[in-house]
């Protein structure tokens, strides 16, 4: 091997090949959970493929029958973030409501999980601007899969949906907890795969940011609801 193609092995096996703005980012993220039996089957597929994601937590779900399931992702390398209290949309609430729920759940995320959340959710996606008034973290929306109940749960259709919206810098909004029988099982294992193929590698909701150079706290961003980061 010569001394040339021997120093871009070293750079391909060390990660050092490529710089940040040629590979495509996308962040996996899940609502409504956790769950010991639902959410434990979605870890189970994300560690199977070696990849990390961003779950959005009800705060209602957070005790002690749950905390193994925060603790294993945290260990995975996955975030862990704010979808409010429970499954109630907040935009017709008053402030001191949204203010309890969003701190009460901050809160249970802090003590089993030992990290502060920096990302928040809105129930069903209903904003206001009482909302974005009171709420101090980045407002999260996403590539919709529809995979919740009302719509085609069908796997293929659920992939079809997310590949119809997916590019660089993308966050994709799947829901680890679902009325059975829920799809997300069959869903990941078409969808990760193919999304690999693509050249897409998966990050955590606050490494797309950091990578992408984008601060969601810039007061430029007030109002506005992150699809993608670009």
């Amino acid at each position: 091997m010569s001394v040339r193609a021997l120093f871009v092995f070293l750079l391909i096996t060390s990660g050092l090949m490529f710089a940040d703005g040629d590979e495509k980012l996308v962040a996996l993220t899940f609502d409504d959970g956790p769950d010991t039996i639902l959410t434990t089957k979605v870890l189970d597929v994300l560690e199977e493929y070696d990849v990390v994601a961003t779950f959005f937590v009800v705060g209602q779900r957070l005790n002690e029958s749950t905390k193994a399931i925060l603790e294993r992702m945290v260990s995975m390398g996955c975030e862990v973030e704010n979808h409010s209290w429970n499954y109630e949309p907040l935009d017709r609430k008053d402030p001191e409501t949204i203010r309890e729920y969003i701190e009460r759940t901050n809160e249970l995320i802090l003590k089993y999980t030992g990290k502060k959340p920096r990302f928040f959710r809105p129930p069903n996606l209903a904003v206001s601007d009482v909302m974005f008034e009171v709420i101090d973290m980045p407002f999260i929306s996403g590539v919709l899969g529809y995979d919740w109940v009302g719509c085609d749960r069908n796997p293929e259709k659920i992939v079809q949906n997310v590949l119809d919206g997916v590019k660089d810098g993308a966050i994709i909004l799947l829901h680890d907890v679902q009325p059975e029988p829920h799809p997300i099982v069959e869903v990941l294992r078409i969808l990760i795969p193919e999304l690999k193929e693509r050249g897409y590698r998966f990050v955590t909701l606050e490494e797309l940011f950091k990578r992408k150079g984008v601060n969601p706290k810039n007061p430029e961003y007030r109002g506005k609801m992150w699809v993608y980061v670009e």
